[in-house]
């Protein structure tokens, strides 16, 4: 269900500044001959301060893709090719310099867990799975304490965690509660607390939400927004409701059969879509205001990963669809050093000049009626139907 809109975030300092580098990543489930491509090389870069959304339905790889950036893959998953590169500034420092760059795919285990939590964490998709039922709160954000702030003592870890859990909304008469005794909205919000104990530079957050109402939903996102602008860090947010990361994001990546096939401005993508899959995701939700429309979608459902159709992995589900499309894999656009250097800060807050992996960039002209976003922009009118589906700014 969509959600109401999220005030506008003001821009973060230093957006600009790379904090993650994630080049030409690549998963498999299994080895050898039976193994499944389940990332294709992909390709994003995470700016300091950004909110980063990934998009698309499920098996699509967005999880996989977070998890392999931290390492966190469970066998058989294995990461077979690509570089993640974190860029560790040090704490307090306005200046765009780097205590160190990690390739994070590299790393040896004690480095692995110097950065975790404490300079990259994650919100997992299930809070009440996520957090241990058989423990009190205040011992689950001690632990985490004790492990990374070994100089703290007692007394100063509790009161880590009452301030913890003030900074969500939570009262600190909650420390003794077991997670069973908290709402689901009240769970989610200690996991994020979790997450943020150490302050971290950057937040992967799973599906936070996707279990809550949507009143809660949007409460904990305000929060979460609020969070993100007093303490600097980035965001990788993934989710299927692309409708939320129009108004959450800053830029929005999306996903099909393992590959990303879009990355544009949260804005940009919204009005000028330049993937059918794209547009066909925004077409699957529908209006909060004006006049009812039929609802388009995208007919059929997502192919198995161990029977990729040749060409496009999307091309048999694409109204859009040639025979290029059947027997060539279009590549995304890659800008240029000069032209990201030359990148200006626009409405969207992102300098990435946006991509996409379709044959219709080629200049070729979409069909005569292509299809039209169904809802309004931002919670306000409906924008006007495109004279293309992908727009006139090639």
């Amino acid at each position: 269900m969509p959600t109401a809109p999220l005030p506008a975030a003001p821009v973060p300092t230093a957006t600009a500044d790379p904090v993650l580098e994630v080049r030409g990543l690549c998963v498999d489930y299994g080895v050898g001959a039976n193994a499944v491509r389940a990332v294709t090389d992909a390709t994003l870069t995470l700016h300091r301060g950004e909110v980063l959304g990934l998009a698309g339905e499920s098996g699509s790889g967005k999880s996989t893709l977070a998890y392999a950036l931290t390492r966190l893959l469970r066998a058989p998953g294995v990461i077979s090719g690509g570089e993640v590169l974190f860029h560790n500034r040090p704490q307090g420092s306005d200046e765009v310099t780097y205590a160190e760059t990690v390739d994070l795919l590299a790393a040896d285990i004690a480095k692995l867990r110097q950065i975790r939590w404490s300079q990259l964490a994650v919100v997992f998709q299930s809070a009440m799975h996520a957090l241990n039922p058989v423990a009190r709160i205040d011992a689950q954000l001690t632990d985490v304490l004790k492990a990374h702030r070994k100089q703290m003592d007692a007394a100063a870890r509790r009161e880590r965690a009452i301030e913890l859990l003030r900074m969500v909304g939570i009262s600190a008469d909650r420390l003794r509660s077991y997670p069973h005794e908290l709402s689901g909205g009240m769970r989610q919000r200690v996991m994020i607390a979790m997450a943020l104990a150490l302050e971290p530079q950057i937040v992967i957050m799973d599906e936070p939400t996707t279990a809550l109402d949507v009143v809660t939903q949007r409460e904990i996102l305000e929060e979460l927004m609020q969070l993100r602008e007093r303490l600097g860090f980035a965001i990788i947010f993934i989710t299927h409701d692309l409708s939320l990361l129009i108004e959450l994001a800053d830029s929005i990546a999306i996903m099909y059969a393992g590959r990303i096939v879009e990355r544009a401005g949260a804005n940009e993508l919204f009005h000028t879509p330049r993937h059918p899959y794209s547009l066909g995701l925004l077409n699957s939700f529908p209006a909060l205001h004006g006049d009812k429309v039929r609802m388009e979608g995208i007919p059929g459902s997502p192919p198995s990963l161990t029977a990729l159709p040749g060409g496009c992995a999307f091309h048999p589900r694409c109204p859009y669809a040639m025979d290029r499309c059947r027997t060539d894999v279009p590549g995304l656009t890659v800008p240029s050093a000069e032209q990201r250097g030359a990148a200006v800060l626009a409405g969207d807050r992102t300098s990435e000049p946006r991509v996409a992996a379709c044959w219709l960039q080629d200049g070729l002209q979409p069909p005569p009626e292509p299809l039209a976003l169904s809802f309004p922009a931002h919670g306000g009118s409906a924008p006007a139907a495109p004279t293309t589906a992908f727009g006139s700014d090639q």
